[in-house]
């Protein structure tokens, strides 16, 4: 028979294989941390955000008033008057400071034509230069519409509740 010694493993071999044993076990915990990171920022990084197209025309307000209720104020007038035989145009058009949406706007003709669209227009801000599709010859235009569509200010662009507006265009030479 084999007299066979039993093997003893050296100190050092223990040693390193408690190294990696705590190397290994770093490296999960790792892993493990990472993947939770990626995950709670995955649709912050790629989710499906709308892009929201502000106005570049919109200029700070004016005449800033401040508002004394909670609602969405929404600014109305009784007449605009515009340059005849020509698009661009000076106007007032704006989204008082102390609302929490975003407008669009848009001005239609009597007969339903849209001639002008904003993009999104903070809180505070104004449109005062404004390109309209059409020209217009001189006169008067009444029952023309203003419309304000109102946008929640979050990630998710949602269509609040808006408002329309008649009034009437005063087109001069």
């Amino acid at each position: 028979m084999d007299n066979k010694e039993p093997q003893v493993e050296p100190e050092d071999s223990k040693k390193n294989d408690k190294k990696k044993k705590l190397l290994l076990l770093l490296l999960l915990l790792l892993l493990l941390l990472g993947g939770i990171y990626i995950g709670l920022n995955w649709n912050n990084w790629f989710g499906d955000r709308p892009t929201v197209n502000i106005d570049a025309n919109a200029q700070n307000q004016r005449n800033k008033k401040k508002q004394k209720s909670s609602a969405t104020e929404i600014p109305g007038f009784e007449t605009m008057t515009m340059k005849a035989n020509a698009t661009e145009q000076s106007v007032n058009l704006y989204n008082p400071k102390g609302n929490k949406v975003y407008f669009r706007l848009s001005i239609y003709l009597p007969n339903g034509k849209k001639i002008w669209q904003s993009e999104m227009i903070k809180p505070g801000k104004a449109i005062y230069k404004l390109k309209l599709n059409r020209t217009l010859a001189a006169g008067t235009y009444e029952n023309c519409t203003l419309r304000y569509d109102c946008y929640a200010m979050s990630k998710q662009l949602v269509q609040l509740n808006g408002s329309q507006m008649n009034f009437t265009f005063k087109v001069v030479e």
